[in-house]
């Protein structure tokens, strides 16, 4: 990972042309982090049952990929040779599985394009993601919790078969034998909004990291209300991951304080942790219903052994259930998109495993599958042990409530069967503390000018 940083492009303040080329990528950044927000509502309430809609966030990332050739704009170095190396080694194997295998050439293409397609965000993102754009990626996620808790507060208090709750395919959806609307938000699915969430709240908390002359929020009611909202958000959801991905978040902000040794930013947090049983009690009141459901699925009898079984299979089950296989199942047979048409395309999916990383091991067979399982679970540690160096430099803080929430997410959580949602959000986190490196934000222009901007070790 160092070492990675060392050979990422240099971009100083003295280049117009690379100035130019930094502000560009910043708008494909901004335009794909925005099709990833939208995508899902214009499926469910514009044009449902348009299952090619999921492709529409991949947009601006193709200009931005060609962008990035165009200009030279992306990191060389071995991350970019250990991504490229990774993908060889997987489109070999899915060309073995056609062969051998007789797998089917439209289901590896969308595999291939779930597992690699997303991988180059860590490669272009990060070179344009400087104080300045960070402090508005920050700033638009915390505004937009907002509108977001309004939406949530009225999905959760409507019926499932409620216009506002349908899907993307134009039905009802709801937890698995109530009556109880799931929470989505402006997503087709609880999991995509659940990693947003997670994702917002790592953000807020880190915003309270922060002196407040250096937050993208300086106005404390404003931030007081966006923390307020963006709590609500994940305890109306009816969803034991979004909760438990927020939760991821914020324990990673008290990390962060300690880190910092900052009494004012533990005494924020520890104000902030002290008012979640008040957020909690307002949650019940919006939704009673919600409330007593999310309750069960933690503390009730019937998914206390679920829940004890869904984390042990999820952090070793892909070294405990898989049988040895050379060649594997398939590329992109546990994909959703790889089976439209089918008659259960949904549950299809689930005919490997329901578990992300068993199921990789399953699909690329066992010496493949666990070279992606591992190389995976050592990336999200390596991005945790980096927030904490950008941390101690005095920079960034928000990386290491983000880096536990992208860790929980990309460790126990879904990864690649829906990557257009899971894929691309948990990229675009690690974008951002990579960007943190390059780019310190405790250093003054003064400082900068005439130097590089990103930093070497």
């Amino acid at each position: 990972m160092v070492t990675t940083i060392q050979f990422a492009d240099e971009i100083t303040v003295e280049n117009p042309r690379e100035a130019v080329s930094v502000r560009w990528m910043a708008r494909l950044f901004f335009a794909t982090f925005w099709a990833i927000i939208f995508t899902g509502a214009i499926r469910k309430w514009i044009f449902p049952g348009i299952t090619a809609l999921y492709l529409l966030q991949d947009v601006p990332l193709v200009l931005a990929y060609i962008y990035a050739l165009w200009t030279g704009l992306f990191s060389r170095g071995y991350l970019m040779l250990y991504t490229v190396l990774l993908g060889t080694v997987i489109s070999l194997q899915a060309l073995g599985q056609i062969i051998f295998v007789g797998l089917n050439v439209v289901v590896a293409g969308v595999g291939l394009h779930n597992y690699l397609f997303y991988l180059p965000i860590l490669l272009i993102f990060p070179l344009c993601l400087t104080p300045r754009y960070r402090k508005s990626f920050v700033w638009w996620n915390l505004i937009f919790s907002i509108p977001m808790c309004l939406l949530a507060i009225a999905q959760a208090e409507s019926p499932k078969q409620a216009f506002i709750n349908r899907t993307s395919e134009g039905d009802a959806f709801g937890i698995p034998g109530a009556e109880i609307a799931r929470v989505s938000g402006t997503f087709n699915f609880t999991l995509f909004y659940g990693i947003w969430v997670a994702l917002a709240v790592a953000l807020c908390m880190g915003e309270w990291l922060l002196p407040k002359e250096r937050r993208a929020i300086r106005n404390q009611w404003l931030l007081i209300l966006c923390t307020v909202t963006v709590n609500i958000c994940h305890m109306v959801s009816a969803s034991r991951s979004a909760i438990a991905l927020a939760g991821a978040g914020i324990f990673g902000a008290l990390v962060g304080a300690v880190v910092l040794r900052s009494t004012r930013a533990l005494l924020a947090l520890g104000s902030i942790c002290a008012m979640l049983p008040v957020a909690v009690g307002m949650t019940y009141l919006i939704s009673p219903a919600e409330f007593n459901i999310v309750v069960d699925r933690f503390t009730g009898d019937q998914y206390a052994t679920d829940n004890k079984t869904r984390v042990g299979d999820s952090l070793v089950g892909f070294l405990i259930y898989p049988k040895f296989s050379l060649i594997g199942a398939g590329i992109g047979m546990g994909v959703d998109a790889a089976h439209v048409g089918s008659v259960d395309a949904y549950n299809f999916t689930y005919g490997l495993s329901e578990f992300d990383m068993i199921r990789t091991v399953m699909e690329l067979g066992t010496p493949v599958g666990l070279l992606y399982a591992l190389s995976r679970i050592g990336f999200l540690f390596g991005m945790v042990f980096l927030s904490i160096r950008i941390v101690r430099s005095g920079s960034s803080p928000h990386v290491l409530p983000l880096s536990f929430f992208v860790l929980a997410q990309g460790y126990t959580g879904d990864l690649t069967r829906n990557a257009t949602m899971t894929g691309s959000q948990v990229m675009i986190g690690c974008a951002f503390i990579l960007g943190a490196y390059y780019y310190p934000d405790n250093i003054s222009l003064e400082t900068t000018e005439g130097i590089s901007l990103t930093r070497s070790v």
